[in-house]
């Protein structure tokens, strides 16, 4: 035989896994191993008993893991044909099981947790709450007379109830042809898009702003089929977008948002991403395959020299990109403002932000630093909001001018993500040399955020790679590095709806 290698994934190499996972059964109770499960309430502990912890490694002999279980403290059963070893732990009413494979290096492990209740309506309850905490269906089974869900999450947890219950099992695993629904669900995703962009340029959703109205009187009403749109519109109600009664059609709170005047009106956000942007991503294979924008690929030109030369779809964006300001409003109270000094928003735009944050403090002054054909609109919208007496613009480019020094906290808001690090370097170089010690800058950004999965900042950072030159999202992490190489320490992430974040930083040195 071979000599042993002492490498991760070997049976040697998982000792320490092994010996982690015996002194953490040894030593947590129900209450403490669900707290190791992030934003599962410590309510559940009341329906579950915390059983065992199960762990996978990697060897070709089994005994050699019985040897290191029983070395441990475990009270080793022999393995079955399936190569997992189980044993309690000695002191308590616990156990470990250890699953022994073949192969690459195995990696996982999971906390297992017994439902103390048979009553369904509670087990749905304990089910659904596991899934509002943010864990994942990751599979499960009947073994004998009991049922076994398993999740994935930050920690993964394995739910074993009494029972054969075979809804319960295809709730959370899926009918059988879960698979191929899921992926023909993704691969329609555009069909959505494009349905909802149709109605958003026909203007449907402030037709109905009075009440039902019938499929013939929208036809009418937006120069369409009426056939086809009645299509349209059954496919949309089907969304949640609308409301159907019989051939009568109203808003849902959702589709309210393709309202005109809606307060934060995604009306906007629905035509350039079903127009402009759909088109953009024709060209995501090129990008990913050559580099560069898909935008240009797509358009021959960068996004605003496009704009440029285009002023309905520079309106457009703007309006699109004010759709998207809405959470700007709640920033202020997420910041730390003193009673008194002095606000910069550097590449502020128009000026809203800072308005916010001015009205929020009215001991504070402020100041938008921005490119000079910005700045005139920063003005009127500072004395729209009634605090421009307490406010001044600056015109200067971040990349190269001085930004105004000596202010309290400075903020750069959905300014990152445009740029790649060399260049948000120079930005943060530029706005910690305006610092003074102790000055906070606030950065607001969609940040990839490992310890609470969401598709959405993912989906932003494919689009920024779409439609930006260097653009892209970042991990808290990578942020967190970034600041660090600048003379910048994040001291905290403040949640703003939709995965937005308020990142805090300091500057130190």
């Amino acid at each position: 035989m071979p000599p042993r290698q002492d490498v991760p994934g070997t049976v040697t190499g998982a000792r320490r896994a092994l010996a982690d996972a015996v002194r953490f059964v040894r030593g947590a109770g129900t209450a403490e191993a669900l707290a190791r499960v992030p934003g599962a309430p410590a309510g559940l502990a009341r329906h579950l008993e915390f059983t065992h912890a199960a762990l996978a490694v990697t060897g070709d002999d089994v005994r050699d893991v019985v040897d290191a279980l029983a070395g441990l403290g475990g009270a080793v059963h022999d393995p079955g044909e399936a190569h997992v070893v189980r044993g309690r732990v000695e002191g308590c009413p616990r156990g470990v099981e250890v699953a022994v494979l073949p192969g690459p290096a195995a990696d996982g492990h999971r906390l297992v947790f017994t439902a103390t209740t048979d009553d369904d309506v509670l087990l749905r309850g304990v089910h659904a709450t596991l899934l509002d905490a943010g864990l994942r269906p990751d599979g499960g089974d009947h073994d004998g007379d009991a049922t076994s869900l398993r999740f994935r999450g930050p920690t993964d947890v394995e739910l074993r109830l009494p029972g054969r219950r075979p809804a319960l099992l295809t709730r959370h695993t899926g009918p059988p042809d879960r698979p191929q629904r899921a992926m023909l669900d993704l691969m329609t995703g555009a069909w959505r898009t494009r349905a909802v962009a149709a109605v958003a340029e026909l203007g449907v959703a402030d037709l109905l702003v009075d009440g039902p109205r019938t499929t013939a009187d929208l036809a009418a009403r937006t120069g369409a089929l009426e056939s086809r749109l009645h299509r349209l519109l059954a496919f949309l109600a089907a969304l949640g977008v609308f409301h159907r009664d019989g051939d009568r059609w109203s808003l849902t709170d959702v589709g309210a948002m393709l309202r005109r005047d809606a307060e934060g009106s995604q009306r906007d956000l629905a035509r350039i991403y079903g127009g402009l942007f759909y088109h953009s991503f024709t060209g995501l294979e090129h990008t990913v395959r050559a580099g560069g924008s898909a935008f240009e690929h797509v358009y021959g030109v960068r996004p605003f020299e496009h704009f440029a030369a285009n002023p309905a779809d520079a309106r457009l964006f703007e309006g699109a990109m004010a759709a998207g300001t809405s959470f700007l409003d709640l920033v202020p109270r997420l910041l730390d403002l003193p009673e008194r000094g002095t606000v910069v928003d550097v590449g502020g735009g128009d000026g809203r932000l800072l308005g916010a944050v001015l009205g929020a403090g009215p001991g504070l002054r402020g100041i938008v630093f921005d490119r000079p054909h910005v700045v005139a609109a920063g003005r009127r919208v500072l004395d729209e909001l009634g605090c421009g007496d307490r406010a001044e613009v600056v015109a200067g480019d971040f990349f190269h001018d001085p930004v105004p020094a000596g202010a309290d906290l400075y903020l750069l808001s959905r300014i990152m993500h445009d740029w790649a690090d060399e260049r948000c370097a120079v930005i943060l170089r530029n706005v910690r040399a305006a610092m003074p010690r102790g000055a906070v800058l606030a950065l607001v950004e969609r940040p990839i955020r490992e310890d609470r999965p969401s598709p959405l900042p993912l989906a932003f950072n494919v689009h920024m790679m779409v439609n930006t030159v260097e653009g892209g999202e970042r991990t808290t992490e990578q942020h967190r590095d970034l600041l660090a190489a600048n003379g910048l320490t994040l001291e905290d992430v403040r949640d703003l709806p939709l995965d937005m974040a308020v990142l805090v930083a300091r500057a130190t040195g």
